[in-house]
C-alpha cells in the first residue's frame, strides 16, 4: 500500500559501511516501494564509507526513474561530508546533487 501523503522517514544506523551496505540498500528500496517519498535520517557522527555514498546515489537514481523522491533530513556533515570529499563527489557537483546533500544549490 502506497502512502502518498507523508514521506517515510528511514533512520539509519551509526555505522554506514560496506558491512551493512546491503541492509541499507534493502531498507531504502523497501521504503521507496511502499512510499512516494523517503527521508533519510543519518545519525549525527555516523561513520560512513564510500559504499554508503554509492548506495544513496544509486537509490536517488532509482527513485527518480520511478517518479519518487529521496531527501536527507539534515545536510551532510561530519564523516559523510569527509567521504563525499575524499570520493571526489564535491567536484563538479550539479545543483540537484548539491541540494540533496547540502540543502542548497551550491557548495560554499
Amino acid at each position: 500500500m502506497s502512502n502518498e501523503t507523508a514521506p517515510h522517514t528511514l533512520t539509519l544506523p551509526q555505522s554506514l559501511s560496506i558491512r551493512n551496505a546491503q541492509a541499507v540498500r534493502e531498507q531504502l528500496l523497501s521504503g521507496l516501494s511502499e512510499n512516494s517519498s523517503v527521508i533519510i535520517d543519518i545519525p549525527e557522527g555516523a561513520d560512513a564509507d564510500l559504499s554508503f555514498i554509492q548506495v544513496v546515489e544509486a537509490s536517488r537514481r532509482h527513485a527518480q526513474t520511478y517518479g519518487k523522491s529521496i531527501a536527507l533530513k539534515n545536510p551532510a556533515g561530519g564523516r559523510v561530508l569527509e567521504t563525499l570529499r575524499r570520493g571526489g563527489f564535491l567536484t563538479d557537483m550539479d545543483a540537484a546533487t548539491c541540494q540533496f546533500w547540502f540543502h542548497r544549490k551550491e557548495i560554499q
